[in-house]
């Protein structure tokens, strides 16, 4: 999986928030607030990536439960994927 448009992410307050720049603005104008793990997640996800792979990168950064990591990974994944932002 990976993102279908190029975003910016720029950390405000107490997280982070993305918007979609150049020719991709046009095709997603909302923006995405996002926690310190979603963003990282937020981040692999510019490139193609497995969901095992993104777990395995959330686990060496944060050493947290594996099933945990997982579980928080579907749900952001499948939040992006609902928004039609992955491809």
């Amino acid at each position: 999986m990976k993102l279908k448009y190029k975003f910016v992410v720029q950390e405000v307050a107490d997280g982070f928030v993305a918007v979609t720049v150049g020719p991709d603005a046009s095709k997603f104008s909302g923006i995405i607030r996002m926690n310190g793990t979603s963003a990282f997640v937020f981040d692999l996800l510019k490139e193609e990536i497995t969901m095992d792979e993104i777990v395995r990168k959330m686990y060496e950064k944060y050493d947290a439960d594996e099933e945990v990591l997982r579980k928080d990974a579907e749900k952001f994944t499948a939040d992006l994927r609902e928004a039609n932002l992955l491809s």
